[in-house]
């Protein structure tokens, strides 16, 4: 580990949930549930940045979190200001944009599995499944599920795009060089119960652009900020603030940009972070 030793506290905190906040078996551990707690009893902002949506997080988050925590979602499609922050902020596409995407996936792999998501709550597909299948991948009911055309005619943030026989690389090649500057395009490595997928959404929507948004009110600048993370839509945020930290799980890009590394989330390398930069005797 290569741990903070910093002569100044930052002044908020970024956290990634999936491979950094959650272990292995998607669980927020006893020890990284209590720093967290300390730093909000402390004032001090914690923002939840993930590519999850709302609907997911009280599977996952104790109510004291979720009511406490500001929330990026959607990887930046969505944010939540909660005290001692504020505001909502949604990046949604052109309904043009959306339509494309969708479409030159389809063209590479008639059987890519299409997620639509619209506010971190409702959202579309092009696929069904039994009940167990949605709660697990999508914390839904069948009844929630909307069309594609409906959910692409209520302004979109998030598209997310994979399955069988998706070739990711290609798909990725295609939408870029199709419609650049008008998309972010971030593959995910997945977990247990995601498969590997890549997560589109507006260029304006970035974990760092929805950081901003929650901070600048508040003035807090992003080199004040402690950012965690481990996955590829992890980077931005991580280049963006101040302070980075790599666990010991992430992949090699992202502790490539990190300037430390701490345990992995199944060692509850969050809370090692959090109890030597704010919560020890010798924190500022």
């Amino acid at each position: 580990m290569n741990l903070p030793n910093l002569n100044q506290r930052p002044r908020a905190i970024a956290i990634d949930l999936d491979g950094t906040l959650l272990n292995s078996q998607t669980q927020l551990s006893a020890c990284n549930r209590a720093a967290l707690e300390k730093c909000i009893d402390l004032g001090i902002p914690v923002i939840i940045a993930t590519a999850r949506p709302a609907r997911a997080l009280n599977r996952f988050l104790p109510q004291y979190l979720t009511e406490n925590c500001s929330l990026i979602m959607l990887n930046g499609g969505v944010a939540i200001g909660k005290i001692p922050l504020s505001g909502y902020f949604k990046e949604p596409f052109p309904e043009t944009v959306a339509r494309r995407i969708i479409k030159l996936a389809l063209e590479l792999n008639p059987h890519v599995r299409v997620t639509i998501e619209l506010d971190g709550y409702e959202f579309g597909g092009n696929w069904n499944g039994d009940a167990e299948t949605l709660w697990q991948r999508n914390s839904a009911t069948p009844g929630m599920l909307l069309s594609v055309e409906e959910a692409l005619s209520r302004q979109p943030c998030k598209i997310a795009l994979g399955g069988d026989g998706t070739d990711v690389l290609k798909l990725i090649d295609r939408l870029e060089n199709s419609l650049g500057d008008a998309i972010s395009v971030v593959p995910s490595t997945g977990t247990p119960l995601f498969p590997p997928l890549l997560n589109v959404t507006s260029s304006q929507a970035t974990k760092p652009s929805a950081l901003q948004k929650l901070l600048i009110p508040v003035g807090i600048s992003l080199a004040e900020v402690i950012a965690l993370g481990d996955d590829f839509p992890d980077i931005g945020m991580l280049k963006d603030c101040g302070i980075s930290v790599a666990m010991e799980n992430s992949v090699p890009e992202v502790k490539a940009v990190c300037s430390y590394h701490t345990a992995s989330n199944d060692e509850d390398g969050v809370a090692i972070v959090l109890e030597r930069v704010f919560l020890s005797e010798n924190s500022q």
